[in-house]
């Protein structure tokens, strides 16, 4: 459960191109970036990069029904934090690894304890080209076309079925 708090954004056409157009290019760009790596499926690439920050000592990998406790922040391409998760006080936040964006489930079950990724979820492995609405106020949280990116860290895998 990825928490939001921030104002909602302007609903004008030619900024939403522009954040489209400027979230493909940092993906692209990202892409290209050696430091990155981008994590496989059992059919091939993923669309989902990552970097190496800390390597855990677990064994044991989250399934897609496991509770996982994390410590993340949420960032836009351009640095400006969306999601600072715990709120920096550094206590985990537990959730299931099937109750997140696709992308941001996909990287925690390619993790171990103790494993600090920095991670990039294209739009489509995201919100989509939706973005998150609150469906009941209209107030748009994360604009269609948004690529994410998380400093992630797995705390703990509380539940392995």
């Amino acid at each position: 459960v990825l928490l939001f708090s921030f104002a909602a954004c302007k609903d004008d056409d030619k900024v939403d191109e522009a954040w489209r157009d400027a979230n493909i290019e940092a993906y692209n760009k990202l892409t290209k970036d050696s430091s990155f790596k981008e994590l496989k499926t059992e059919t091939g690439p993923s669309g989902v990069y990552y970097k190496v920050i800390k390597n855990g000592e677990g064994t044991e990998y989250p399934i897609q029904t496991s509770s996982v406790k994390v410590l993340y922040k949420g960032t836009y391409y351009n640095g400006t934090v969306f999601d600072a998760g715990s709120g920096g006080n550094d206590v985990p936040i537990e959730f299931s690894t099937n109750n997140t964006v696709r992308g941001f489930g996909f990287a925690l079950q390619n993790m171990v304890v103790g494993d600090k990724w920095e991670i990039c979820i294209p739009y489509h492995l995201g919100y989509g080209a939706s973005g998150y609405v609150d469906s009941y106020y209209g107030t748009v949280y994360i604009k269609g076309y948004t690529t994410l990116f998380f400093e992630v860290e797995l705390v703990e895998i509380n539940q392995h079925p």
